[in-house]
């Protein structure tokens, strides 16, 4: 059984071919002069397009009706009721498919969401817009639903090395959140009855996030438009998460922290006091015991601040990690062949190219990243923004102008609202100037 909506959009083509044949068979009809061979003709012609019509029906309704069966079949996961039967539960739509489509479809009338539907109804998506107040879309965007912008956000993050790890995700619906950030701990001690406690107090820093907003602009070709298909619709998605991603990383990781753009992790250090313990410079060569140590220096900076390093992650290069991934001793075994299966020192490894390679005088050197989610704290504001134009320019990785109207293609702008903080600073470690690399 293919997708519903293709079904739907099968049944929608099938009813206008059965109405070309109508309105053709009337036409014969209503000629005082037909010829009775052309009548029967065609009246054969819109036999056929009804049974086609009437088995794409079928096949909508036979779809309807096993997707009303899987809803109401659905049950918890199995003991999450201790007297309930073992039961299959449904199979969950794919998220992010309708941010797919309405991409697809926005794109395809221009960005006007009242042509949008139009097209919707069309492909056999009626649904995919009606419950949207057009007024509250910001001038020149539409604000993608909260459920659909959910979903999309739910498989951004994996996508995204700093999200992927964990971290503590709060809402700013104000666009703005203060919060105390803990400096140093509470006092402690044993005394008898009669003697005072020891005070008990935190001393505070605070971690202040305002919404900063990531724009993203995506090219996409008219002639995939112009095909209403669920892979189309995949193709929109998946290219829209995977740039948006790049760009959070980018800035989630190294951004220099302006009034437009987030801190990244690898500078919320600096100027403070853990900048002397937790941002550590390579020291030896490449050896194996070299590397060790100086991955032990890592964990050790988060231990002496009471982070426990085991919940860390580390952030790596491409470059790094196929260093370590290769590095063997002196007996030829894998150093660390933990780094197959994404660990190294029984913690997990991100790998990105955001982390670059290219660092230094002598443009040779990378940094790695030890950081506990735990203590990483991103604010979210709004949700996700989207135009659409297919006159307007762009630059592409060349920094080339491009014209979308020359090129036929279709621009998608998106436009999400976060920022990002540290809850307690040594929980990130930083080395600098690591040269591992493969000879």
């Amino acid at each position: 059984m293919g997708d519903i909506n293709d079904l739907r959009r099968a049944r929608k083509a099938a009813a206008d071919d059965m109405q070309a044949k109508a309105d053709a068979l009337t036409a014969l009809e209503d000629q005082e002069s037909a010829d009775e061979a052309a009548v029967q003709g065609a009246q054969a012609a819109f036999d056929v397009a009804k049974a086609a019509f009437d088995k794409a029906d079928r096949q909508v309704k036979r779809a309807e009706e096993v997707e009303a069966a899987s809803a109401s079949a659905a049950v918890p996961e199995p003991g999450s009721e201790p007297d309930a039967p073992r039961t299959t539960a449904a199979q969950p739509k794919e998220k992010g498919l309708q941010f797919g489509a309405m991409l697809r479809t926005l794109a395809a009338a221009g960005g006007n969401v009242h042509t949008a539907r139009v097209i919707a109804e069309e492909n056999g998506q009626s649904g995919l817009f009606s419950a949207q107040n057009v007024s509250s879309a910001a001038a020149g965007g539409f604000l993608v639903p909260e459920d659909v912008s959910s979903e999309v956000i739910e498989l951004l993050r994996p996508a995204s090395v700093v999200t992927a790890m964990g971290p503590r995700i709060v809402p700013m619906p104000d666009g703005n959140m203060t919060q105390n950030r803990r400096a140093s701990g509470a006092n402690f001690g044993y005394g008898d009855e009669v003697s005072d406690a020891p005070v008990t107090g935190y001393a505070y820093g605070q971690m202040k996030l305002s919404a900063k907003k990531m724009r993203g602009i995506i090219p996409i070709s008219n002639d995939l438009l112009r095909t209403a298909s669920t892979a189309v619709d995949r193709m929109v998605r998946d290219d829209a998460i995977a740039d948006a991603a790049q760009i959070q990383d980018r800035y989630f990781l190294r951004g220099q922290g302006t009034e437009f753009a987030p801190k990244g992790l690898r500078f919320q250090l600096l100027g403070t006091a853990a900048a002397a313990t937790n941002i550590l410079a390579m020291t030896g060569g490449a050896t194996v015991q070299a590397v060790n140590s100086n991955l032990g220096r890592m964990e050790l900076a988060l231990a002496n601040a009471n982070v426990p390093y085991m919940g860390a992650h580390w952030i790596m290069s491409p470059r790094t990690a196929m260093f370590l991934t290769n590095l063997v001793d002196g007996n030829g075994n894998k150093a660390f062949p933990e780094m197959a299966g994404g660990q190294l020192r029984r913690k997990p490894v991100h790998v990105t190219t955001e982390m670059p390679s290219n660092l230094g005088a002598g443009g040779n050197e990378s940094e790695i990243m030890l950081v506990h989610p735990m203590h990483v704290v991103i604010g979210e504001h709004m949700g996700i923004t989207i135009a659409m134009s297919d006159q307007a320019a762009y630059r592409d990785d060349n920094g080339q102008l491009q014209s979308s109207f020359s090129r036929d293609e279709t621009l998608m702008r998106m436009i999400m609202q976060h920022d990002l903080g540290l809850r307690h600073l040594p929980a990130v470690a930083v080395m600098t100037g690591v040269t591992w690399a493969d000879q």
